[in-house]
């Protein structure tokens, strides 16, 4: 048998013939596999990246018969005063607008007494029961206060009985006051819907 000429190309070798095996299709398609099969798991031991939090100063949408209100707290910690821009139904009040601030932070929902005419803790300050306590140094208790792009005004009215409009700005205060020496201030914060929520 000529070598050049006459020898299989399958098979097994034979001592005259040149080796010319061939690959099997379904080991190239195994291994395909197993290197894909590699490739996801390895893909899927890469951490994420962290996902950015979500700045609350800004507003979400507004759709039809909704408002946007900016809400301010200050008091507890962090010492920082939070601005938290909500959305709430035409009509709303000041509480209405607290309690989406709450919701929007993952807080829970202000704690009211007197009749739920009364701001008693808001973020869990101050801690339960207490509600516009008194002591030596004065009264304890959270201050309410609206704001204009002119500046801020205590509130003349309870948060329940404010009617909330689109670009409304309300601020809550938590101090100790004695009203001889020390008095309620508003937050040193911009008082305008436009710069708090930019």
């Amino acid at each position: 048998m000529n070598p050049t000429t006459d020898a299989p190309t399958t098979g097994a070798p034979t001592a005259d013939a040149p080796t010319t095996w061939r690959r099997r299709p379904g080991r190239r398609l195994t291994t395909a596999v197993a290197v894909a099969a590699f490739l996801a798991l390895a893909s899927a031991c890469v951490p994420m990246p962290p996902t950015p939090p979500v700045d609350l100063t800004k507003c979400p949408a507004a759709p039809a018969g909704q408002v946007q209100v900016a809400v301010v707290v200050l008091g507890g910690a962090p010492t920082s005063p939070s601005i938290v821009c909500v959305v709430v139904p035409e009509g709303s009040d000041g509480l209405d607008a607290l309690a989406a601030r709450a919701q929007r932070v993952g807080k829970g929902a202000p704690r009211l007494g007197f009749g739920d005419a009364f701001v008693c803790g808001i973020d869990g300050v101050p801690a339960a029961p207490a509600c516009g306590d008194s002591g030596p140094d004065g009264f304890s208790y959270w201050n309410y206060w609206t704001g204009e792009s002119s500046g801020w005004t205590a509130a003349e009215t309870g948060a329940g009985d404010r009617t909330v409009t689109q670009g409304s700005v309300d601020a809550w205060v938590f101090g100790t006051w004695d009203f001889t020496t020390t008095f309620p201030e508003p937050p040193a914060v911009s008082s305008d819907f436009g710069t708090l929520t930019s």
